[in-house]
C-alpha cells in the first residue's frame, strides 16, 4: 500500500526559509556597504573636480573660491554655499569649502546611516593634495565584521 502525495513536508519548507533568511541576513548588509562605498567614490570624484575648478578659478581671479558654488562644475553662482552629490536623493555627500586664502580645504561630508557616523572626504589646495578619507569607518558596517571580529 503505497501513498503517492504530492508537496512538501512543514520541515522541508521551514529549512528552505531559513537558508532564505540567512542569505537575505548576510546579503542585505553587504549591499548596503556596496553602495556606501559607491557613494564614497562620488564624493572623492567631487573632492578632485573642486580642486581643478579651484585651479582655473585661481587662473582667472588670481585667488581662490570662496563658496564652492563660484565654481564652475558646482552651479557657477557664488551665492551656493554647498552642494549635493546625489541631487536626487538626500543620501548624496554635502561638498563645500572652509578656510581662507591659500589654506582652503574642499570637503564632502555625509552621515551614514542617517543617525550614524558622519564620513567625510578632504583635500587641501596644496600641489601634492590628495583626497583623505576623514573618517573611513562610518562605511564598515557589514555582518561579516560582526560575526567574525
Amino acid at each position: 500500500m503505497s501513498m503517492n502525495r504530492k508537496g512538501f513536508t512543514l520541515v522541508e519548507l521551514m529549512v528552505v526559509v531559513s537558508i532564505v533568511a540567512i542569505l537575505s541576513a548576510v546579503a542585505t548588509p553587504a549591499y548596503i556597504n556596496h553602495q556606501n562605498r559607491a557613494r564614497q567614490t562620488e564624493a572623492v570624484e567631487a573632492v578632485l573636480r573642486a580642486k581643478m575648478d579651484q585651479e582655473a578659478f585661481w587662473a582667472d581671479h588670481n585667488r581662490y573660491a570662496g563658496t564652492i558654488g563660484c565654481l564652475y562644475s558646482f552651479g557657477n553662482s557664488c551665492s551656493r554655499t554647498s552642494y549635493l552629490t546625489s541631487a536626487s536623493t538626500a543620501s548624496g555627500y554635502t561638498v563645500t569649502i572652509t578656510g581662507a586664502g591659500t589654506s582652503q580645504v574642499v570637503r564632502a561630508q555625509r552621515t551614514v546611516p542617517s543617525s550614524g557616523a558622519t564620513d567625510s572626504v578632504t583635500i587641501t589646495l596644496a600641489d601634492d593634495a590628495r583626497p583623505v578619507i576623514v573618517n573611513p569607518t562610518a562605511l564598515d558596517y557589514s555582518v561579516f565584521d560582526w560575526i567574525f571580529n
